[in-house]
Order: structure tokens, then C-alpha cells, then sequence
């Protein structure tokens, strides 16, 4: 395998193996380097990932309903993620957990 680069990575994401998330072209493509691939359960946390590198520009941009983030959030951990469904207790939920959250629907 390759070192990890998150410039210039690939991501499976969810069981979409027809496709993967490249980050240098910020954009999902059909043919990627097999040492350069990595699988992610959905785009959440994948923003999540390349945030804390600095690079959440190159990640999918959303926005993202609160439902979808609620899910990635009760997946994490439920407890701590309760009832909360709106977007302010969901970025509280959020922060919490040092989890960075992409851009919510309005």
C-alpha cells in the first residue's frame, strides 16, 4: 500500500463499489489506484476524515440533512446522541464527540 496522502486518495463510500471519492478531483470516479483506496461508511464521515487534516474542501460538500447527520451521529454514539435532531443539537452532539460536521440543510 502506498502512504496515505489525503490530496490524492481514493474512498469507497457506503457499498457503492462502482465508484469511489477522489480527493484530488474532488469529485466520485470509476477507475482508482487499488494501493490508494479506502473504504468509508458514508460522505459525513468522510468530511469528518479529511477535516481533521486540514483538507475538508476536497471532501463532498452537502449539505446534508439533519436526518443523515443525526444517523452518522446514533452510529457513533448513541447515548450521547439522545433525541437531538435539529441542527444546533446536532453540532453540539457534534462537538462533543471532536466530530466535524459538513455544511446541514437550511
Amino acid at each position: 500500500m502506498k502512504s496515505y496522502n489525503p490530496l490524492d486518495w481514493y474512498w469507497i463510500v457506503g457499498s457503492d463499489v462502482s465508484r469511489a471519492w477522489s480527493s484530488a478531483a474532488r469529485a466520485y470516479v470509476t477507475e482508482w489506484d487499488a494501493e490508494r483506496v479506502t473504504r468509508i461508511a458514508n460522505e459525513v464521515e468522510l468530511y469528518d476524515v479529511l477535516s481533521k487534516v486540514k483538507c475538508a474542501g476536497l471532501a463532498p460538500q452537502g449539505p446534508f440533512p439533519p436526518s443523515e447527520l443525526r444517523g452518522v451521529l446514533l452510529r457513533i454514539d448513541a447515548a450521547a446522541t439522545g433525541d437531538a435532531s435539529d441542527p444546533a443539537a446536532l453540532t453540539a452532539v457534534a462537538k462533543s464527540l471532536e466530530f466535524t460536521l459538513p455544511p446541514l440543510v437550511a
